[in-house]
């Protein structure tokens, strides 16, 4: 048999695990980014209101009944993790790539408030990845 490349590694770990000791899969991603696309770790060093493009893992998606419509997704990089807030506007009109889309690249605003960093998405674009992919925590 061939020998495995580093990403298989990663989502074979991924696969049994749900985790992976030796890589995380935007560490791999992030070298084919635009550098203009910031990690977790910078946005709390970035002032409120800040536009940025952050990319991850979607890890989690939330849509409480008590929202509004709005959604709550969880992005995941080799950093840490970034909240993001879609408007009901934006989660209509990209509800498949939300739902589908294993990683994503996320436009907003960046919101620091009461000791929480969150980034109000005003646009998001599927981060195209081939093979296998860890699975998020939905909402179904």
């Amino acid at each position: 048999m061939p020998e495995m490349n580093v990403w298989d590694r990663m989502a074979a770990e991924y696969a049994k695990l749900g985790v992976s000791a030796n890589y995380h899969p935007m560490g791999l991603l992030r070298p084919k980014l635009h550098e203009g696309i910031v990690h977790s770790r910078m946005l709390e060093a970035m002032p409120d209101g800040a536009a940025i493009k952050t990319a991850g893992l979607v890890t989690c998606r939330q849509r409480p009944g008590t929202a509004k419509g709005f959604v709550f997704l969880t992005l995941e990089d080799e950093y840490g993790l970034t909240n993001v807030i879609l408007r009901p506007g934006l989660y209509d009109a990209e509800r498949s790539v939300i739902r589908t889309s294993p990683f994503l690249v996320v436009r907003g605003r960046l919101q620091q408030k009461d000791g929480t960093t969150n980034v109000l998405a005003d646009a998001l674009l599927p981060l195209e990845v081939t093979g296998v992919t860890p699975k998020s925590h939905d909402f179904g």
